[in-house]
Order: C-alpha cells, then structure tokens, then sequence
C-alpha cells in the first residue's frame, strides 16, 4: 500500500482532445516506491464536453481515482484557487498542478515526486536550468513574453532570482506548505496566479528543488491569455513586495533627489559665504548629503531589508562606499569644473549623477542585501 499519495490538479476549458489522453497517461504512470497518485479536475465549464469525458473516465476506468470539480469561467487563477480548496478536501500529502495541453509531460511527474522524496517542500518543473528545454519550434513570440513576464516579476515583483522558472504551472507542493500559502487573498483571474506562487513558495522557507522538464508547444487546443491578464500580471507582480527592485529604486531616487537638493543648497551656501569655488566647498556639501541620504535609505528606502543585519556592519560598509562616491563626485567636479570650465553647479549635478549610479549598486549589493532563500 502507498504511503503517500499525490493529487494532481488540471485546470480545463476546452481541452476534448487532450484530456482523456492526459489522464490515462497520469494515472497509469511508474511512479517512485511508495507513491499513488489521483487526479482533480477543475473544468471552468467547457461547452465541447470535456467534463463529459472526464465522468466517464472516472466511472468506467478510474473509478475513486478522478475528482471532477466545475464552475464558472473565470480564468486560471480563480480555477487554481477553487482546485486548491477542493484538493485541501482530501487527504493527499502532495498537491500538483499541470497543464491540460500536453506542455508539461506526464512522465516528468516523477521527478517532481522524487524531489519531494528527496527532501523539497515545493518541486517545481523548470524550463530554465541545466537539462531543461523549450521546443525548438516554440514561437519567438512566446519566448519574448515569458522573458518579459520573468523580468518584471523580479524587478517590479522582487520575486526571488533563485528561482529559474517563475511563470509555469507544473509545480508539487506538500499539503502543509500549500496550507500555510494565502493563494486566496490574491485577486487573480489570469495568469498571473503563477508569479504570485512563485513569490509564496520562496518567501515561506520552504524548501524548493528545481527539476529539470523538456516543454513542449500544446497539442490540441489554443492559448487561453488575454489582453487584460497582461494588465492584471502588472497589477498582481506590483503587490507582491515591498522591497522589490523596481520600488526600492524608485525610493532609492526619491532620498537621492533630496540628497542633491541638499548638495546643491550647502553648495549654494558656501559659495555665498565665503565667495570660493575649491573643492573644498564640494567635499562639504557631499558630506551633508551623505549623512542625509545614509538617514533615510535606512529609516526609508531598505526599511524591510536585512532586518537582523548588525547596523555597525552597514554603517562600516556604507563609509566605504561613501569614499567611493565622493571620490567620483568630487573627481568629476574637479575635471569638468577646474579643467574643463564647466558651470560649478552643472559640474556638481554630473558628479552626483555619476555617484548615484554606483552608490545603487553598493547598496544594494553589499550594504543593504537580502537573505539568501532555501531555493536550490
């Protein structure tokens, strides 16, 4: 007898020629010792029969093994969620998800398991690691906008970059982990379910295996996105982080922007004091804006990041990359302003510019840093 048992969810509209085909293959698969598996299928009320086929196949041939749910048309992301509290019904210990259309590969299941086996809290089939494929005749067209779904995930979602495949739906999850994910507070109709998963399962210390999948373009059928699931893939990718690369950036240019406006007024004010334009008054000015930037990246812009990171070793770090800055800032001041005649303030407003760029990337990279996630 199985000690644990998988259940594996197929969201369907529409998918006649590929279910009954996809079930068989399934529910009949070799699978790691000690494993069973059943399916649930959640149909969005398809008018070419597909719950039909799936009665039928759960009275005549897999009799206890197909739960068949049904409701409104209402996208991916609603249907997802209704699986999931369906599947939380039953007493599996592994809850999966696939595509109905043959993308994902039933013999791939598996892998999944033996990662779960293995230790994984979350398996999930990846397109993008080592011995991982899309097919060669997958339209550029496709592979652009799963780029650019994954690029904004991370940069305006601040999905976790250990993990490679953020967008797919061939994923298995223990039922403890799946329990402790809100995937009902999201309000997801599209596609977008995909990367507010992928940003639970890495923000939860779960631990995540990527495996390795070949896949492939669907068999029968056609795609099911739409204009307005792009928009709400924005929406939902918006939501998921505070501290997500693109909202800290904007942050980060808000505290710099006043940094300047610091700059500039002590620069201002110098100058007007003591009728002198050396270097001097620059290296005063940038050592106010620093001390106004450094107040408010902390209290401000990283608020979220690195909470347990000892304030001695970022204050450490950051006079670090303070010389940096001011060498640069102070350096383009120097050549543009003494040597090539530029305005002073034009020369000052170049030197922060320049500083800023780089000030970003040291802070984000070594002062205000995130933890490492348990994605492998």
């Amino acid at each position: 007898m199985a000690k644990n048992k998988a259940l594996v969810i197929v969201p369907t509209y529409n998918e006649a020629k590929n279910i009954e085909r996809l079930l068989t293959e399934v529910l009949t698969l070799k699978l790691p010792k000690g494993w069973s598996i059943d399916a649930l299928v959640m149909d969005d009320t398809s008018p070419d029969g597909t719950a039909k086929i799936v009665k039928k196949l759960e009275k005549d041939v897999f009799p206890g093994r197909i739960f068949l749910h049904t409701g409104k048309k209402e996208g991916l992301g609603r249907a997802l969620q209704r699986a999931f509290d369906a599947a939380l019904t039953y007493n599996h210990d592994v809850i999966m998800t696939m595509d109905a259309d043959f993308s994902h590969m039933p013999a791939d299941i598996p892998q999944l398991l033996s990662a779960i086996d293995d230790g994984a809290d979350v398996a999930v089939g990846s397109r993008y690691i080592e011995g991982g494929m899309i097919p060669g005749n997958w339209p550029l067209s496709l592979i652009i906008r799963t780029r650019i779904a994954t690029a904004v995930a991370r940069w305006v979602g601040g999905v976790s970059d250990e993990l490679h495949e953020l967008t797919t739906n061939f994923r298995a999850i223990r039922r403890e982990a799946l329990e402790k994910i809100k995937y009902n507070d999201v309000q997801a109709n599209g596609y977008g379910i995909q990367i507010f998963l992928a940003n639970a399962i890495t923000s939860n210390g779960f631990r995540v295996t990527e495996v390795p999948i070949t896949f492939r373009s669907r068999v029968h059928g056609s795609s099911k996105a739409r204009t307005k699931d792009v928009l709400e893939f924005f929406k939902i990718a918006y939501s998921l982080n505070a501290d997500s690369p693109a909202k800290q950036t904007m942050r980060f240019v808000a505290v710099g922007l006043s940094g300047t406006v610091v700059n500039l007024l002590m620069l201002w004010f110098l100058e007007r004091t003591t009728g002198s334009t050396l270097p001097i008054i620059s290296f005063v000015a940038i050592q106010a804006s620093i001390l106004w930037n450094f107040m408010w990246h902390t209290l401000f812009t990283f608020r979220k990041t690195s909470e347990n990171q000892s304030m001695i070793v970022r204050l450490i770090r950051y006079e670090g990359a303070s010389i940096v800055s001011q060498a640069l800032m102070l350096g383009t001041y120097t050549i543009l302003n003494y040597l090539l005649g530029v305005y002073f303030l034009l020369a000052q407003f170049l030197g922060i510019a320049l500083a800023f760029t780089v000030n970003y990337y040291l802070s984000t990279k070594y002062i205000w840093t995130k933890s490492r996630l348990h994605a492998r």
